[in-house]
């Protein structure tokens, strides 16, 4: 039986990312279909509602649902599962990822063909099926796949194993559990290895990872207690999570210069470790990272990191040996040791201040930030009840979810133009709930300086939420929920992470000066009817962490794996529905970009300038909020639509504002 890890949602997040990556689905005779985010793509997901599958399975290597023709490209976990009455499967090579359990349980397949370029194969999908059951024990291999050594108990003891020339993948769990191997050999022909691949193999001890493996799985050593060194690729970008967890006797780790994010308890209970140097690419160390490496006594963290979650360095030597007060990983607050009281100042050249960082330091009266300060991380003020004003420097990006919330008497809080983020994943309005500054807030659209954080009191009667001008960004979850229509202006630039998660909108507007949409914008909304979209979406990115914290609450295995992870726009509702308004001539960039993809209806209607001479702020209405955004132009020279040339003579002046006047008033 497979363990049970600890921090399961790891897993599942990641399991989750690949197969329910799409909100298009479709049936063909019995079996159900996803569309990936490339909109060229499917996932077999499986049998269709209430179908059962006996004799022969053949899957094909393309699909037609309507006009649009797809690849079947992966199948999903558990899709088959015990499906008692099936004999034979025949897989095409186009299929490249094979979740967990798919065929598990399978009690009369008997014939199998598999394809040999594999990617991903995951653990116990054909365990129990006579198929499998008839190969013998040890290592067993599906095509360039090497799927598992079966029943580790008989592998002999100080086994030196050599994976053969030309393997592109270790499936997930392969080597699990294989306490007798003391050696492995992996060929440069290998491409990735799948999570827990070796995990609690506790007499492996020294173990070289290709420069050509440039996919790691979460868990890969885990509890590997014999481990003493390890070289790792210089191709890869994370050290996934729990990666180390437990490998109490490695002494010392090289992280290759290309890695960017060290995951949740990527090395925790490593104490043997002594020291490490943390590579200058990397932006974001997780939960736990470090937790328990008792000997590690030195620490490098460079300028580049820009969040740290909480307990990263949690029972280490390092900390413990730290003096009373602020405590700095490289340019981030990390936390505090003593109680703070009365005045803080976090020391100039500070960028960041880590999750947690000064969580209920109730004594704190007076907050003195530098103006080097970018990001401020999930909780680091958390319930500091004793704090009544707050002045954001005028470079703050970001705040973390429920950053400031629970400090009940703060009244006044000052924010800066540069905030792009509030709240990431959470509630917008989070980061501020418990304070006297957001309960005096008026109803409506409730803003954080250029941010739309949420929504108080009752909705407008045609329920219809209009976002003013000037904001520059709409934080997670608040501002649509309820509402039937959000307004979006053109100033908005940033479309936060989970912005309109779980919502009830019908129509959206997505202005031309959005430059960023972030994950999960538009994932669960139940009604989503159509979508104007004005941008080019060569020039929006999905998912961009340019300003974000990192993300090292999930591993990233999945995301590199190519297939739709972005979950942009995917829904509990099937959005065949949901029309895509574009500009004319853009119908097929929008057809061909990454999640915008999955569109069934893609109408090139719209009209360059957002609609209607005279709508500056590209709200979809002509309002005296235009009046104010011509003037911003005229006064700032800033970038306008062409709506901004009111009367239509080429030159955006002053004559504009006459012809705007003579439109409101007729």
């Amino acid at each position: 039986m497979r363990m049970k890890r600890l921090l399961l949602l790891f897993a599942a997040a990641a399991m989750l990312a690949m197969n329910a990556t799409a909100n298009i689905r479709f049936t063909m005779g019995k079996l159900q279909f996803w569309v990936c985010d490339d909109g060229k793509s499917v996932y077999l997901n499986g049998l269709a509602d209430n179908q059962t599958i006996s004799g022969d399975l053949y899957i094909p290597q393309t699909v037609t649902d309507g006009d649009k023709e797809y690849t079947v490209v992966g199948l999903s976990g558990s899709s088959f599962s015990r499906q008692t009455g099936l004999t034979s499967v025949y897989i095409p090579n186009s299929v490249k990822y094979i979740h967990g359990l798919a065929f598990y349980g399978c009690t009369s397949l008997t014939n199998v063909t598999i394809p040999n370029n594999l990617e991903y194969l995951g653990d116990n999908v054909f365990d129990n099926t006579p198929w499998f059951n008839a190969m013998p024990d040890g290592p067993v291999y599906f095509g360039n796949t090497f799927y598992v050594y079966k029943k580790p108990s008989t592998m002999p003891s100080g086994t030196n194993f050599v994976i053969k020339d030309g393997t592109t993948h270790i499936a997930s769990h392969a080597f699990e559990d294989c306490a007798n191997l003391s050696n492995i050999h992996i060929p440069n022909s290998v491409t990735s290895i799948g999570e827990s691949a070796f995990c609690r193999c506790t007499g492996l001890t020294i173990v070289t990872l290709p420069n050509s493996a440039k996919n790691l799985g979460y868990d890969l050593f885990y509890g590997c207690i014999g481990l003493t060194s390890v070289t790792l690729p210089n191709t890869i970008t994370s050290i996934p999570a729990q990666f180390f967890y437990g490998c109490r006797a490695l002494s010392s780790i090289t992280i290759p210069n290309t890695v960017e994010t060290i995951f949740n308890y990527a090395f925790a209970n490593c104490k043997s470790l002594t020291s490490v140097n943390i590579p200058t690419k990397v932006k974001a160390i997780g939960y736990n990272a470090f937790l328990g490496c008792t000997d590690l006594t030195d620490i490098t963290v460079p300028a580049s990191v820009r969040y740290i979650d909480q307990y990263a360095f949690e029972n280490t030597a390092w900390l413990n040996n730290q003096p009373d007060g602020i405590v700095y990983a490289g340019n981030v607050a990390y936390t505090y040791k003593g109680t703070p009281t009365g005045v803080l100042t976090i020391k100039d050249g500070t960028t960041a201040i880590a999750n947690s960082a000064f969580s209920g330091c109730s004594g704190i009266t007076v907050l003195r930030l530098p103006s080097s300060l970018l990001y401020i991380g999930n909780t680091a003020f958390l319930n500091c009840t004793s704090l009544t004003h707050l002045t954001l420097p005028g470079n703050v990006k970001a705040l973390g979810t429920n950053a400031f919330s629970g400090c009940t008497n703060l009244t006044e809080i000052s924010f800066p133009n540069s905030l792009l983020m509030v709240g990431r994943g959470g509630y917008g309005s989070s980061v501020f709930s418990g304070s006297q500054w957001y309960t005096d807030q008026p109803d409506g659209v409730v803003y954080a300086g250029p941010v739309a954080i949420g929504y108080k009191g009752s909705l407008p009667a045609d329920k219809t939420v209009t976002v003013k001008d000037g904001t520059k960004a709409i934080a997670g979850r608040g501002v649509g929920n309820g509402a039937d229509k959000v307004i979006l202006p053109n100033s908005v630039t940033t479309i936060g992470e989970s912005a309109f998660e779980g919502s009830y909108i019908k129509e959206i507007n997505i202005p031309q000066s959005v430059t960023s949409i972030g994950l999960r914008a538009f994932i669960d909304i139940r009604s989503l009817e159509r979508i104007d979209a004005y941008v080019d979406p060569a020039n929006v990115a999905l998912g961009d962490d340019a300003v974000i914290m990192g993300k090292p609450y999930l591993d990233d295995y999945y995301d590199r794996m190519g297939i739709g992870v972005c979950f942009f726009f995917q829904g509990s509702r099937e959005m065949d529905d949901c029309v895509l308004h574009v500009l004319p001539g853009k119908e097929e960039s929008f057809a061909n970009a990454l999640s915008w993809a999955r569109f069934k209806h893609i109408v090139g209607d719209l009209s360059e300038g957002d609609g209607e001479p005279g709508d500056v702020n590209g709200d979809g209405l002509v309002s005296g909020a235009d009046v104010t955004a011509l003037y911003n132009v005229l006064l700032d020279n800033a970038s306008v639509a062409g709506n901004a040339d009111v009367n239509g003579d080429g030159v955006v002046s002053g004559a504009d504002v006459t012809a705007l006047y003579n439109l409101l008033l007729n």
